[in-house]
């Protein structure tokens, strides 16, 4: 049986990557308000779907972004070495509470062999927060490799070979 966490409302989300273009790994960093913090590993197209899917959420609720006034900013939240969540996500899954506006995530662990049944954790943060990580999930995305102009493949700094021209000229 699957193990299942619930972590709460978060007071902390981001998206970061981390290494070199076409070599990087994108995770989701969380803290909940128990001061619970978690990674979740994830796939370039997961991350950006996941962004997709927040703006999909905002625009449905009409939901209308303010900057919070420079007083009233979080500071940003320390996280310990030992995370208490760490996962290679499979599946990711979203929610919306409207009564609350909040947007609940459940995250499922890809699972280990063919008869394994991964964990899942689920978090839930504000529409603001949501507001705020589908940009930094934009930035964090579009610092990747440029795509070819012809096929749309991300292209490496010494180019690549399109199939839209027959692999025959490099670009």
């Amino acid at each position: 049986m699957s193990d299942t966490r619930e972590l709460g409302p978060v007071i902390h989300v981001s998206a970061e990557a981390i290494g070199q273009p076409g070599q990087r790994r994108f995770r989701l960093r969380i803290m909940s308000a128990a001061a619970e913090s978690a990674s979740f590993w994830l796939e370039k197209e997961q991350l950006n779907s996941l962004g997709d899917a927040i703006e999909t959420v905002l625009t449905d609720e009409d939901y209308r972004y303010s900057v919070p006034p420079l007083d009233d900013r979080e500071p940003e939240p320390v996280f310990p070495l030992n995370t208490s969540v760490e996962m290679q996500t499979g599946q990711l899954s979203m929610g919306v509470d409207r009564e609350t506006r909040r947007i609940v995530l459940i995250a499922t662990d890809r699972p280990d062999g063919d008869d394994a049944e991964g964990g899942t954790v689920s978090f839930e943060f504000d529409f603001r927060r949501g507001h705020e990580l589908r940009q930094e999930i934009r930035s964090v995305v579009a610092a990747g490799r440029p795509p070819c102009p012809l096929c749309t493949a991300p292209m490496s700094p010494d180019g690549h070979v399109c199939v839209r021209s027959n692999g025959h000229h490099p670009h």
